[in-house]
């Protein structure tokens, strides 16, 4: 489709491997009231979440893609999860963006893995931006769309802090972003982000 870069979820399965769906649960996606970390990787692999497919290892899918992949981490099995992964195969850490609003688990990734690009979210719009990205040791912000401005975005980037917003979908909302000048949108709607910013291609 073209895009830059794809964001995930993930858990952590019985056997310790970070898996990628959404819910911590698989009722939802698959019918089936069990918490993901009851099953194994091989197990989720045989769950149907649709169109046949299983629930994939974050692994696989980095392996299916040469795009970046923003993850977000919700709990602390899933950074040690994602820390032996990284450990394991050192080249992922120039594709994977750990996401989280919870900074000191970034911090202490971004101190552990040199190189590695975090991402904080922010539920909220803070007065010095640069100083709450460096606290964290992240290289970008990762804001909800609605309060970023142009001003807000140059007072980041003046600070080398990168922005990146969630989840304009209208056309509205994503093109004031783009003229805000934001350096990543996250929307459901990756064909008219393409569009608004004059790359799409089929």
């Amino acid at each position: 489709m073209g895009v830059d870069l794809v964001e995930c979820d993930v858990h952590v399965s019985r056997d310790g491997e970070l898996v990628v769906i959404h819910d911590d649960n698989l009722l939802r996606t698959a019918g089936i009231d069990k918490p993901v970390s009851e099953l194994t990787s091989a197990e989720l692999r045989q769950v149907d979440v649709g169109d046949g497919q299983g629930v994939p290892l974050l692994a696989d899918v980095m392996d299916a893609i040469s795009i970046p992949v923003a993850v977000e981490l919700k709990t602390p099995q899933t950074v040690k999860a994602l820390a032996r992964l990284l450990a394991a195969r050192p080249a992922l850490v120039e594709r994977i963006v750990p996401l989280s609003f919870f900074h000191d688990i970034l911090l202490h990734l971004a101190k552990a893995f040199p190189g590695l690009q975090c991402g904080a979210l922010l539920a909220g719009y803070p007065v010095d931006p640069v100083a709450v990205a460096r606290s964290a040791g992240c290289t970008m912000l990762s804001l909800h769309f609605e309060g970023v401005t142009k001003a807000y975005v140059d007072r980041c980037h003046q600070g080398g802090v990168l922005v990146s917003v969630w989840t304009p979908n209208r056309e509205e909302d994503i093109r004031r972003m783009v003229e805000a000048g934001v350096d990543a949108i996250g929307s459901d709607r990756p064909d008219l982000v393409l569009k608004l910013v004059g790359r799409s291609r089929g």
